[in-house]
């Protein structure tokens, strides 16, 4: 996509450059300020809190439903439908949308078939033919596809102890991983490709904000990406299953539904104000709540190997929030400042 590498930064030695620092110009919409890395890693540090939650809370929702499918159609339409409120509400959302020229219209609308709707789809169809912890293992590679594409297509710049962290977080997440498991078969196709739309959709909507407000994303990634979820269910004939559904069913629906509300907007108001890599990565480090979640709740005892993994995961996600915030707040300030004259 040449539209994404419109803008070149700079590499900085051993320093991360922030691709947003200066807001893309678009001719039909004014220029958005600059966002704040500061509190684009403390997003990003909430988004981990709220996946960690979400991952204990939908183990629990999905084995209410015989369709997996159905279940994550529906607890995405209640973000979709949350989302279209301040639409209907606020004119200058409205008026937003009036104002997109035809690449942010194009771009939003990839946004929601990539991240809302197709990706999905392709995540299930893997699921049904291969197994989850091979679904585990290709997923935990997604924050590494976000950065290979910053890099490549947004200039995010890090130096070498970024690009280290990333690798132990890997690592930390692969560990307990049971290799016996894993299944090499024709399911492991589909998942890939949907762990790297996934990876892509985050590099859009990145790119988007910088002229389109965080709201105008949602409404597109999450409503129209939810309505073609669910086209999806109905073509596979699985959405009269909504009329038979219990009280404890909706309920599920409804909590994780907020949740995903929670992990929407935390993510991207965290792409809204840093960089990608560092947001995708940090996010990642979810499964440490999750573990203590289990820990408290069912008083599931933790093996070493386990333990070791989680340590590593704990150790990454801290180094990349506090260099990766060090070095991004630097390089804001520079680019503010603008280039010294002795």
């Amino acid at each position: 996509m040449e539209s994404l590498n419109a803008e070149k930064v700079p590499a900085m030695s051993n320093e991360v450059t922030v691709s947003d620092t200066a807001a893309a110009q678009v001719p039909s919409t004014p220029a958005r300020k600059p966002g704040n890395p500061r509190v684009g890693y403390y997003f990003a540090a909430l988004n981990a809190i709220v996946s960690g939650v979400a991952i204990y809370v939908n183990s629990m929702g999905v084995k209410t439903f015989s369709d997996s499918t159905l279940y994550t159609a529906m607890k995405n339409a209640v973000v979709g439908i949350c989302v279209l409120i301040p639409l209907l509400v606020y004119a200058g959302s409205r008026t937003e949308l009036r104002r997109l020229n035809r690449q942010q219209w194009g771009l939003l609308i990839v946004v929601a078939l990539i991240g809302g709707s197709l990706a999905y789809a392709l995540d299930f169809r893997g699921l049904q033919i291969s197994t989850p912890v091979t679904a585990a293992l290709v997923d935990h590679a997604q924050f590494l596809y976000v950065a290979i594409f910053a890099a490549i297509l947004l200039r995010e710049r890090f130096g070498p102890a970024i690009w280290l962290a990333l690798g132990v977080l890997f690592i930390g997440l692969s560990f307990g991983i049971k290799v016996n498991a894993v299944r090499w078969d024709t399911g492991v196709i589909f998942l890939l490709i949907a762990t790297l739309m996934f990876a892509f959709d985050f590099i859009i909507i990145k790119y988007l904000l910088r002229s389109v407000s965080m709201l105008t994303v949602m409404i597109f990634k999450m409503a129209l990406g939810s309505a073609l979820l669910m086209g999806y269910v109905a073509a596979t004939g699985h959405l009269s299953a909504i009329g038979h559904l219990n009280g404890t069913q909706w309920g599920y629906v409804l909590v994780t539904g907020l949740i995903l509300l929670a992990f929407t907007i935390t993510s991207i108001a965290g792409l809204r104000h840093a960089s990608a890599t560092a947001v995708i990565a940090i996010g990642a480090g979810s499964p440490i709540i999750t573990t203590l979640l289990v820990v408290f709740a069912r008083h599931t005892p933790i093996s070493a190997t386990t333990l070791f993994g989680l340590a590593l995961i704990l150790v990454a996600v801290l180094t990349i929030f506090t260099v990766g915030r060090r070095r991004e707040i630097r390089a804001a300030r520079a680019s503010q400042q603008g280039p010294a004259f002795s």
